[in-house]
């Protein structure tokens, strides 16, 4: 898109921002070119005023804020790290916020080899089952498709937990935030990822890991030098990202239309669908 836009002589923010509605980009579908566009404008608009601003896009089935299932107290927030520099890659880190008596609590379960990522993929199930035994309409959050490739991977890799998985699968328990915000907003950050999202409803982190690269990086040295301290500043910055997908989940819910029917999962025994509305 972006050699598109420059054959066309557009090649800065403020040029594709300020461009007329009723221009068009050869080889560019005009939808394609109003999307970006209108992007390329609440971008501008932050540069220009240092304000945030999104724009809610039009409804529609099955996407976006129709995602959203009704809140429940025993909806868990997870999140994990991993490793891409060990052999097979290696998921040393299984993070979960619940709430409890309205208060965010954190839960880590942790692996440093692949047998403990075994133990620590299974710890990481029987909690999040055990929650979802006592509060059956409760759900799983996450943001981007990672958890829910990392686990299908882990179940076969390890042979173990296929039934909890299929169940979490087949019965729509994990929701992915990302769809729901990709689909229902845009906003004037320019990258969609849970850190830009965060100017929105969060306070500026403090920590000393500020990204998913950078836990690599810590993770890494702590594999040279044990310093417990890399660890515990991984296991904060982890903790940041569940707490983030709590209040991006409550954020969304501020911002979800009233008319709209929450977003009901099939029962696993449903076999064609993974979800329904309400």
């Amino acid at each position: 898109q972006i050699h598109r836009l420059q054959e066309a002589g557009i090649t800065t923010l403020a040029a594709l921002a300020k461009l007329p509605e009723s221009a068009t980009v050869p080889h560019m579908h005009p939808d394609t070119l109003d999307r970006l566009r209108q992007q390329a404008r609440l971008q501008l608009f932050k540069r220009e005023t240092g304000t945030d601003r999104y724009e809610r896009l039009p409804d529609a089935p099955q996407r976006g804020f129709a995602r959203l299932p009704k809140p429940d107290p025993g909806d868990l927030f997870f999140d994990m790290e991993g490793d891409p520099y060990e052999a097979g890659g290696l998921e040393y880190l299984f993070g979960v916020g619940v709430l409890e008596r309205g208060k965010f609590k954190f839960h880590d379960f942790w692996a440093h080899s692949r047998s403990e990522e075994r133990q620590a993929f299974e710890a990481f199930i029987d909690f999040a089952m055990a929650g979802l035994k006592r509060y059956p309409k409760a759900h799983i959050y996450h943001y981007a498709a990672y958890e829910e490739t990392a686990l299908k991977r882990l179940m076969s890799v390890h042979g173990t937990r296929e039934a909890e998985v299929d169940h979490l699968l087949r019965s729509g328990k994990l929701v992915d935030l990302y769809k729901v915000v990709r689909e229902g907003l845009r906003v004037s950050e320019p990258r969609y990822s849970i850190k830009n999202l965060e100017t929105f409803y969060a306070e500026k982190r403090a920590g000393e890991v500020k990204s998913a690269g950078a836990s690599i990086v810590w993770y890494e040295r702590w594999r040279e030098t044990g310093d417990r301290q890399l660890l515990d500043d991984i296991r904060s910055y982890n903790e940041d990202d569940c707490r983030s997908t709590w209040q991006l989940r409550d954020w969304l819910l501020s911002l979800r239309p009233e008319h709209l029917a929450w977003w009901v999962p099939a029962t696993p025994d449903d076999s064609t669908d993974t979800h329904k509305p309400w």
